[in-house]
């Protein structure tokens, strides 16, 4: 786990990349005033991830999809394909979408499902900022709610036990082997 401070640092970190008018309507039409922004970044074709305490919102041809915390996976978004970055929010209980392969599948253009934003990849590094304020923040809400997550150390431990039990198994079936003989 990393340093307190590093996290309450990533907490209170904001990123805003330029919005235009009409996506900042949108904005205000369906963020509610409790609500506290953390990140907006825009895609292509004013596609624009926006990060708040409560979820993250995607929005999409004037539309606006809300994802709260409890229905997000934490994980990999950020994904590039040919030139294009693209931003998928993982969602519980839905399947990872499929990337082309670029040797076998022509590009059909941008991902048109409501939870990935479209960029260019000059804004990846962007993006890449907030997925780790989204993650840092999904496991805020995960402490606050009581959600019970695994720990990396936990299971590296586990591995190391079992890893050890497996070799002490198989010095005792050496040593049959050798009485037996």
């Amino acid at each position: 786990m990393p340093d307190k401070r590093s996290i309450c640092s990533l907490a209170d970190s904001l990123l805003f990349d330029y919005i235009p008018k009409k996506i900042g309507n949108v904005i205000d039409k369906n963020i509610g005033i409790s609500e506290d922004i953390r990140a907006v970044v825009r895609g292509m074709k004013d596609e624009t991830l926006l990060v708040t305490d409560k979820g993250a919102y995607i929005i999409k041809k004037g539309k606006c999809n809300f994802f709260p915390y409890d229905e997000i996976m934490t994980g990999n978004n950020v994904s590039r394909v040919y030139r294009r970055g693209r931003f998928e929010i993982l969602l519980k209980g839905k399947e990872r979408v499929r990337l082309p392969d670029e040797s076998k599948e022509p590009d059909f253009g941008p991902d048109p499902a409501a939870n990935v934003v479209n960029f260019p990849w000059s804004k990846a590094e962007l993006f890449k900022r907030a997925e780790e304020i989204l993650s840092i923040h999904k496991e805020l809400n995960d402490a606050r709610t009581g959600i019970p997550r695994s720990s990396k150390h936990k299971e590296k431990d586990y591995m190391w036990e079992l890893m050890r039990e497996i070799k002490n198994l198989n010095e005792q079936l050496a040593k049959l082997k050798e009485e037996k003989e």
